[in-house]
């Protein structure tokens, strides 16, 4: 596990990576840290304890393998990771503006639009035409998402059959994993997770990748579990740091892989 003394890993993806590395007592905690970050910095020892399960020492013990002296110190440089990775990721770019819109609505007009700018920049054609030819010529495909990374599944599962290419999504865990573990050699299983530490998504990818089938993860995190699971990354970007539960950021860099596809399938002039 990194530490403040490796600076290859910042304390962000160190705690991503904690989920699956550390022991399960404080991978619990590493989750829920994972998933609420900006959530934790309100809390103290005892809140945290209390909404992990966990006790007082192991939340310690937990930011103490993380280089920290206890949680105290450990809040003040998530504070500042987290407005280190703000900076980084809504860097200064010129602001579109619109006409007689809303604050509000200007404000998240501009993060959807920058989501979409970011992932341009990640998604590399060649990649693309790489997993377009493993769905054209994929025996079985099959996705699998919870909760508003399902709904990505989804979509992109409906733009495939669209596009003449039959795929299938399920939320269901159980489901999901039955149909994994039947796939073989000549499958192919993606797994969507915005957060890139769902613990579900990971099982479907490692089921399915114990059963022969090649796993691609898409996900916005380079390192986190979810990608750790799969043969192959695809990252996308939700340009804004850590959306509260159930946001719809990752949407459309899911549109945006999805009819790069289609283009690699049937090219138009530019």
């Amino acid at each position: 596990m990194a530490n403040r003394e490796n600076e290859t890993v910042s304390l962000l993806e160190a705690i991503y990576l904690s989920t699956s590395d550390a022991p399960k007592a404080l991978a619990r905690i590493a989750m829920y840290i994972a998933i609420n970050p900006e959530r934790v910095l309100k809390l103290n020892v005892t809140d945290l304890a209390q909404q992990t399960g966990s006790g007082k020492a192991s939340i310690v013990r937990y930011c103490q393998t993380l280089g920290y002296s206890g949680f105290r110190e450990f809040k003040i440089a998530l504070s500042g990771e987290i407005e280190r990775d703000r900076t980084h990721r809504l860097a200064i770019r010129p602001e579109t503006k619109i006409s007689n819109a809303d604050a509000k609505v200007s404000r998240i007009h501009r993060a959807l639009q920058n989501s979409l700018e970011d992932t341009a920049q990640l998604l590399k054609i060649d990649q693309i035409e790489r997993l377009t030819q493993r769905l054209q010529t994929a025996k079985r495909i099959e996705l699998f998402g919870i909760g508003v990374s399902h709904v990505c599944a989804d979509l992109l599962a409906i733009r495939l059959i669209w596009l003449g290419i039959q795929a299938n999504s399920s939320n269901a865990p159980t489901l999901s994993y039955g149909l994994a573990s039947t796939l073989g050699q000549s499958d192919l299983a993606i797994g969507i997770s915005y957060s890139g530490v769902s613990e579900e998504t990971q099982t479907f990818l490692n089921t399915a990748r114990d059963a022969g089938a090649y796993t691609i993860a898409v996900t916005t995190r380079a390192k986190c579990p979810v990608a750790a699971a799969a043969d192959e990354l695809l990252l996308l970007s939700s340009s804004g740091p850590w959306p509260e539960a159930g946001s719809a950021r990752l949407m459309p860099p899911i549109v945006l892989l999805s009819e790069c596809i289609a283009q690699c399938l049937h090219p138009k002039p530019d």
